[in-house]
């Protein structure tokens, strides 16, 4: 028997919003592929004019002018250059993160990995010191924006070393007690070196054996954690 009217009426229906509703979900996806697109060209933009000037001294014309883009546009995705900073520093963050957990992924002794953690993090702080420029424009511009974006942060970071010191105590490497709050004092002490170091040259330009000194005391401390100061009778 041939197809009837009104099965083919229901057919020729079905096929046209099949074929809307794709086309709705393709565009989402290429909208969003574009928007991410957007998105990181105006964050390596941004990155570039923060590491060569400061945040003070960049300007959203500047951004936008740097990769053809209309001020208007920019506006759309990021509406002031706090917004843009935010994000380069998280952007930052969260690739240090990533490098950490592929760290803790290694078939390495934890000492290593602890040691591999705490270069991976000399190099955010530096990277971040540059994009900030906190020696030229002063600390307390970014101050409000570190203080914000670190405090999830920091979390992040404890939970990481937190991780490093379980597999060391569970394998007979560490002799530790309280893995987690032993990782928060690692973590607070770092920052609290970082802050003393870079405040430290906030009226003139750090040199490289300036940061080489840095990270030999950085790296000074975390031997000191490792091996401990009492001798062993």
């Amino acid at each position: 028997m041939g197809q009837r009217r009104g099965d083919t009426h229901c057919t020729v229906e079905f096929v046209v919003l099949f074929d809307y509703f794709t086309n709705r979900v393709e565009r989402t996806i290429l909208d969003g592929k574009f928007t991410k697109d957007r998105v990181d060209i105006i964050l390596r933009a941004a990155q570039r004019r923060f590491a060569s000037f400061s945040y003070s001294k960049v300007t959203m014309d500047e951004v936008a002018e740097d990769i053809g883009m209309a001020k208007a546009s920019l506006y759309y995705y990021f509406p002031t250059k706090e917004a843009i900073f935010r994000s380069v520093v998280q952007h930052e963050q969260a690739e240090f993160l990533r490098q950490a957990n592929d760290t803790l992924r290694q078939k390495h002794s934890t000492d290593v990995k602890l040691l591999e953690y705490v270069r991976l993090r000399l190099k955010l702080a530096e990277r971040l010191h540059n994009l900030s420029h906190i020696h030229q424009q002063g600390w307390h511009d970014i101050k409000p924006i570190f203080k914000d974006l670190f405090a999830a942060f920091v979390q992040q970071e404890v939970r990481c070393v937190t991780q490093i010191l379980q597999e060391g105590k569970k394998n007979g490497e560490f002799h530790v007690e309280h893995p987690q709050k032993t990782a928060l004092m690692i973590v607070h002490a770092l920052q609290g070196l970082h802050m003393r170091f870079f405040r430290g040259y906030d009226q003139h330009e750090t040199t490289e054996s300036d940061c080489a000194m840095f990270e030999q005391e950085i790296l000074h401390f975390v031997n000191i954690v490792l091996h401990g100061i009492l001798k062993i009778k």
